[in-house]
This record gives C-alpha cells, structure tokens and sequence, in this order.
C-alpha cells in the first residue's frame, strides 16, 4: 500500500499539478492539507478523480484558509472503513481513516506565528498526542500523516534556517514531538535515516532556497511499532515543486498487517 502526504498549498491553484501527480504515481491514500477550498470548490480535476474516494474537512472556519483531506483508492474506500472529523479538531485541519489494519490520522498542525495561535499550536499538538494515544489503547494501528508545523531535531533544518527561537524550531514544540514519540510512535523518515542532513519537506519561496535545498523536514509520518515494521520504503519526491512543500510517500507491506 501506498500512502501519500503532500501539503498541496492551494487545491485550486495546484489541481493540474495534484491530478497529474495522482495518476501518475497511483497511490492508495493521499493526505491533503492546506486545501484552503471548501468541499463545493474543489476542483473537478479532483472530485471526479475515477478510481477515489474524497474525504474533506474543507475551508468553512475561513474562507481559503486551511483545510484537509482525502484521496481514497475505492478498493479501500468500499470495505470496511469510517471516517471520522475528531473532536479535537480546529480550523479544519484533522481528518481520520479507520480501516481494519490502522487508523490514519491527517493533520495540519497550526504554524503559531502569533502568541495567541502559538498557544493553539501547542494545545493542538498535546490533543492530537492523547487522541493517538486512546487508538493505541485500544489496540489499533496508528499513522499520524501531515504538516507537522515543527522540525523536531536541529538535523531536520537547514543551517542556515537554524535560528534559534524561531517558531516551529521551540523546546515547547519539540518537547511535544519527543511526548508524540515516547508515546509509541516512530518517525518512519528518521528511523531509516537516522544521520541525513537533507531530507526536507519545505522551502521558503526566496533565494533560491529550494534549488538549494535550504529547507525544514516538517512533512512527517509517526507509525506505531507494528506498522514501521512493515515499511518499505519512505521517500520525498523533490520532483514535484508546484508546491512550496513536497509529497511524502511511504510504502507499507499491508498484508502481513492482517
């Protein structure tokens, strides 16, 4: 199985680039966040992707504001699987598969410029771990996908980004990661490379920044223990820029999850 995570910073102004990238790479799942469109506006490029599912907790907090969703393979969507917007969720920005092998959390975790959301973001991120946390209680399978918002080691940051004090680099943020972590989650992408100093996931638009691979690993998967186990293969696919962060995709050998 093949599961994709790609904030897609726009759905409408990357529906070409998202379409083109779907049928070409054939993934079972893909995680959206920042879709910043209502369900009603998503573009027909993706709503009548043939052979998909959609999910979407859209744009209705804010009008182009945040947003998260869903691609589905329809061999999946049509077994035994729910959905669900859990109660913890804000602005549109969490979204949960369950499935018999696991439940897939999709997340846009708040960026916290402001000392008002920076609170949200830290509260958000203790909620998302507790809600993780109840599903591995109760015996499921857990992958938290999506836009962490928070470089979680100074490895994952470009040096020249590094600045201490910055959000999404903070002890609080990490802290909250390393809690996520201790949990019984792994960080699939730095378990299997454990000393790369370029795997980013995120670049600003200036200075060539991404040409120069001058970015943030903020895109992330955290697996339970029996599921990285089964990984395959995690990758970034530093081919497609038509977004300012790149897709995430891992491979997981579902069949021995059964």
């Amino acid at each position: 199985m093949k599961i994709a995570s790609w904030n897609i910073n726009g759905i409408r102004a990357r529906k070409e680039s998202l379409q083109a990238w779907v049928l070409s790479r054939e993934p079972d799942i893909v995680v959206l966040q920042e879709v910043k469109a209502s369900e009603a506006e998503v573009p027909s490029e993706i709503s009548g992707l043939e052979g998909y599912g959609k999910f979407w907790n859209g744009s209705t907090i804010r009008k182009g504001y945040s947003g998260t969703g869903m691609l589905v393979r329809d061999s999946l969507a049509s077994g035994a699987v729910s959905r669900e917007i859990p109660s913890f969720d804000l602005e549109n920005r969490t979204i949960v598969l369950h499935t018999p092998f696991f439940s897939l959390i999709g997340t846009y975790v708040p960026r916290g410029e402001s000392l008002e959301h920076y609170r949200i973001k830290l509260d958000y991120l203790d909620a998302l771990r507790a809600y993780a946390a109840e599903l591995l209680a109760s015996g499921k399978q857990v992958i938290i996908a999506g836009d962490m918002n928070v470089a979680h080691r100074d490895i994952d940051v470009h040096r020249s980004q590094n600045k201490p004090g910055a959000v999404g680099l903070r002890p609080e943020e990490r802290s909250a990661i390393d809690r996520q972590i201790a949990g019984g989650l792994c960080d699939i992408m730095r378990e299997r490379n454990p000393e790369a100093n370029d795997l980013f996931t995120w670049w600003p638009y200036w200075r060539q920044a991404r040409e120069r691979n001058l970015g943030w690993r903020i895109d992330c998967f955290y697996l339970s223990s029996e599921l990285c186990r089964r990984v395959s293969a995690v990758s970034v696919d530093r081919e497609e820029k038509s977004s300012d962060h790149a897709p995430v995709l891992l491979e997981l050998d579902i069949a021995a999850t059964r």
